[in-house]
């Protein structure tokens, strides 16, 4: 009983201290939650701004340890060059009946895929910061108009092309406001939708927005300098006495001059970018990349760029119609910068809303009650007719082979098979939701083929993954689905989707 009794006592007694004690809560008052909010904004810019100080730091002593390897001698490569083009065809052939024809399953030939490229990660770049920057000037990009931030930056002229000419330069470039640059292209990229090959010309019309005396040869190691800080793998070339980019690009890139360097153990594949179109077989170039280059450019069109809100309209007579389709004049331009790349690249690359909206607005209700293969007859007889009269060479047109995108064959002045092919493409496409193939006789001719679901559907055709695809040629003017030109109809053709 004693025990129970002392047991309650310090239970008691115990309770009793507990009530004595003045009890302590956290501070949620509005005043409270305002200062920590404060003091958790202060400590994360502090730590954002040591890494930003970290990561520029590490990036001066990379440019100053690079610069080292500039100077020493160039090694010597030689180049490679996988031609693609097309035979010449003063004129188009026109269609003439033949009697009893019988369809033929035209032969495919594989096309070799293209060897895995390897894929470094890159460094991480630092982000752009949100809050807007006062000191801005307009600069042209493809007729739109782009904002810069102000350069507080004088260059040094680019004395040679030396190595040690080159070296100073890029020491000289390693002094500009490098975070303020990326910031900008980063900015720009996202806005107006750039891919690789977008940032890349980016780069290269921030360089005359920056320096407008500038030269060819100063561009040129300004845009690989923004390229290998950016993290992707570019160099410097040297050729003929002038200075030229290189670029690892993971399509195929044909009828351009490149070589290639094995990293660990895989091939990357560098090219040229010669705006004069000069054959070239050597180049020298520094022997070691920069240090954390590891994206390799992918060329594809994902979505089209929005580089203006410009819009122009281009008249086209077919078959005594006249039709008019408004298109963005920025577009074009930007293509026209574009090496030639698989065919397929090409046709699936979207169409601008605008021309999309135009052509729909037109061909609509046309096609609306037309049967399949009556609609695919119509766009292609709407392509024999504006384009047979406007059929020329690349060779006669431009002095080299050059293939337009959609956007570009419809102000063309000329166009030749591989234009009018990638045209039907995305007319069919884009109007008629059916799938369709390029179909490349190689070194003679470009053409398409179209699947149609009705078995009945007869004509010259080529196999796709075991599904018939009647042909449709553009280029032959007069002709119907299911009709290939007479003197390619056992010509084995290379498939690209």
């Amino acid at each position: 009983m004693n025990k129970i009794i002392i047991i309650i006592a310090i239970a008691l007694f115990g309770f009793g201290t507990i009530l004595s004690q003045t009890p302590t809560y956290p501070d949620f008052s509005k005043s409270a939650i305002e200062k920590f909010k404060r003091q958790q904004k202060t400590s994360i810019e502090q730590f954002k701004n040591e890494k930003k100080e970290e990561l520029a730091a590490f990036r001066d002593s990379l440019n100053r340890e690079f610069a080292t390897y500039l100077k020493e001698t160039w090694e010597s490569f030689n180049l490679e060059r996988q031609e693609r083009g097309f035979k010449p065809m003063p004129q188009p052939p026109v269609y003439k009946p033949i009697p009893d024809k019988i369809p033929v399953h035209v032969p495919v030939i594989p096309v070799p895929e293209p060897e895995p490229n390897p894929f470094i990660k890159p460094l991480p770049l630092p982000k752009p910061k949100p809050e807007p920057v006062q000191e801005m000037f307009d600069a042209d990009f493809f007729g739109g108009t782009i904002r810069l931030q102000k350069l507080k930056f004088s260059m040094n002229r680019l004395s040679g092309v030396s190595e040690n000419a080159v070296a100073n330069f890029w020491l000289s470039l390693s002094e500009m406001p490098i975070d303020q640059i990326l910031d900008d292209v980063t900015r720009l990229q996202k806005d107006l939708r750039l891919n690789d090959w977008g940032v890349f010309q980016l780069v290269n019309k921030m360089f005359y927005a920056y320096f407008p005396n500038g030269n060819e040869n100063e561009q040129t190691v300004f845009s690989v300098f923004m390229l290998n800080q950016l993290g992707y793998k570019a160099r410097i070339g040297r050729a003929d006495n002038a200075l030229l980019p290189l670029v690892a690009i993971q399509n195929n890139v044909v009828n351009t001059s490149y070589f290639i360097i094995n990293t660990d153990n895989r091939k990357v594949m560098y090219y040229t970018i010669n705006q004069s179109r000069k054959p070239l077989s050597t180049l020298q170039t520094c022997g070691q990349e920069y240090g954390n280059a590891g994206k390799i450019m992918n060329l594809t069109i994902a979505q089209y760029p929005i580089l203006s809100n410009k819009t122009s309209t281009q008249s086209l007579t077919a078959n005594g119609q006249k039709y008019s389709f408004n298109y963005n004049p920025s577009l074009p331009a930007f293509y026209e910068t574009y090496p030639c790349v698989d065919f397929s690249i090409y046709a699936d690359a979207p169409l601008d809303e605008t021309f999309l909206k135009s052509l729909r607005d037109d061909f609509q209700p046309v096609l609306q009650n037309k049967t399949r293969e009556e609609q695919v007859n119509f766009l292609l007889h709407f392509v024999h007719s504006v384009y047979y009269p406007k059929y020329k060479t690349d060779q006669d047109n431009y002095g080299y082979e050059k293939w337009n995108f959609a956007e570009e064959t419809l102000i063309a002045d000329y166009t030749d098979c591989d234009d009018n092919a990638i045209f039907f493409a995305q007319l069919v496409k884009n109007l008629l939701g059916m799938k369709v193939v390029i179909i490349y006789y190689p070194g003679i001719h470009l053409s398409t083929a179209v699947k149609f679901d009705n078995p009945n559907t007869q004509g010259d055709y080529v196999l796709v993954d075991n599904a018939k695809y009647l042909v449709c040629d553009p280029t032959y003017f007069g002709s119907n689905i299911g009709m290939a030109m007479p003197d390619l109809r056992n010509t084995g053709v290379q498939i690209f989707k």
